[in-house]
């Protein structure tokens, strides 16, 4: 909500309750009409701390806000009065998501817990959730109507760092759409608040009450520097690949790889007696990296980088607070040209992922921190592959009262991003989430039939 507007709010007032105009829009052959009304400004439910809250150097990298859609097939006329009640008790433990961004006298993000708000809205479908195909693939058009951005908001320091829009579905079903500011959080620690706050809904007390002292990670002083850090070479479009992107359009694609799927690709890498072991992540992100290259039609010599985003949180020899809630994720990465990608066998891709892997602990985190604040590297380029993977992220947990979703998904992707989702029967199988470029795509999905 836009800064000037925020003293005329109190807990669930609103001023002029009317709908917004209802878009119309064709998915899946359907039409999805979404009626949105304005939102509600949700305070904790009791006193919360006031002043600013620290954010560590972990979470200055990423001030962006990442979406999810959770779906769910029952749901009551009262869905959104009960999930509005329970988030101003969630944000009671989960106070700082209600905050608003700040920058600090040193010149680094903070958390500004002066006014608590969060916004709340309800929406109504004019359609059954059929209409919405896999929300597990992302589709902005339709994450825009399934999700709340605050129209007034210009920059980062006003977007909201939390906020949920529950859209009711002519079946009987509703959706869940929920932003939250990966500066707050990351994975795991958005996955705990949105399953704390389904478990109040439920009536049930929180299970997971979440640690908030940031200060842990904050930054060794004097900054002390070690590796070479391969998470941070800058890469040269030598293969305009930046041309590819800006004539074809967008796609986005799940593929998924099941149990037999996945040992067809381990018993290839290890094939040539290069490896002695071959994990299921290791084995899925070297097909995914260098069929991803293939299909962008990179030259031989084109250096490309598969970064991997790594939990951190057991890395140290005094392991983090169990619910620690931040960003305890770093990435680590591996890099090769596309020569050696696709000329040599996949156990070479293997090899390299697993060295970076294998490097991640604690003075790994601390110097890769220093790295980050002394220098500012830019991180983005064409030639790098972003792994992410959430095969491990319990969203079976976030039952509100009317069972637990039926799929859970990101709202949209980045072109550098791929997110592993669990899969299948006991959730062995991955699903590998991506966006190509139209060409790259097919050629992409011809390279990945196992």
């Amino acid at each position: 909500m836009h800064p000037t507007l925020k003293s005329q709010y109190t807990w669930f007032h609103v001023v002029g309750r009317f709908s917004t105009a209802t878009e119309a829009l064709a998915v899946n052959g359907s039409a999805l009409a979404v009626r949105k009304f304005e939102p509600i400004m949700v305070q904790p439910e009791s006193k919360t701390p006031d002043g600013s809250y620290f954010l560590s150097s972990l979470d200055q990298a990423i001030p962006f806000t990442m979406k999810t859609i959770h779906r769910y097939e029952k749901g009551g006329d009262n869905v959104g009065d009960v999930l509005k009640q329970a988030l101003s008790k969630a944000l009671v433990h989960y106070y700082p998501l209600a905050g608003s961004m700040a920058i600090s006298p040193q010149g680094n993000f903070m958390v500004d817990l002066t006014q608590k708000t969060a916004p709340f809205v309800e929406a109504e479908a004019d359609c059954s959730l059929d209409v919405l195909g896999d929300v597990r693939i992302p589709n902005p058009a339709v994450t825009n109507k399934l999700t709340y951005s605050d129209p007034n908001a210009k920059n980062i320091l006003e977007t909201p760092l939390l906020s949920a829009q529950v859209t009711r579905f002519k079946c009987g079903g509703f959706t869940l759409g929920v932003g939250i500011s990966h500066s707050l959080a990351d994975g795991p620690s958005g996955m705990n608040f949105i399953n704390s706050w389904a478990e109040i809904a439920r009536g049930k007390p929180v299970s997971a009450v979440p640690f908030l002292d940031r200060t842990l990670l904050k930054s060794r002083m004097p900054p002390r520097t070690k590796y070479p850090y391969d998470d941070f070479v800058e890469i040269t479009d030598t293969s305009d690949t930046e041309q590819l992107y800006q004539k074809d359009p967008m796609v986005y694609k799940l593929f998924s790889f099941d149990p037999e799927k996945i040992a067809a690709i381990k018993k290839l890498a290890l094939s040539d007696g290069k490896l002695k072991s071959c994990s299921s992540f290791a084995a899925v992100s070297a097909l995914v990296w260098r069929a991803r290259s293939k299909a962008l039609k990179m030259k031989p010599q084109q250096l490309t980088k598969i970064r991997m985003l790594a939990d951190v949180r057991s890395k140290f020899e005094k392991p983090l607070p169990q619910n620690y809630f931040g960003n305890a994720v770093v990435t680590t990465a591996g890099l090769a040209t596309t020569g050696e990608l696709c000329e040599k066998p996949i156990s070479f891709a293997v090899e390299q992922i697993q060295k970076a892997v294998e490097c991640v602990d604690e003075e790994y985190v601390w110097t890769r921190m220093a790295f980050g604040d002394t220098y500012r590297p830019q991180l983005s380029s064409v030639g790098t592959l972003v792994i992410s993977s959430w095969t491990r992220f319990d969203y079976s947990m976030s039952n509100f009262g009317w069972g637990n979703p039926s799929q859970f998904g990101c709202g949209d992707l980045g072109r550098e991003l791929c997110v592993f989702m669990p899969e299948g029967e006991g959730k062995k199988g991955i699903a590998v989430v991506l966006v190509l470029p139209h060409s790259a795509m097919n050629t992409f999905e011809e390279l990945v039939q196992i």
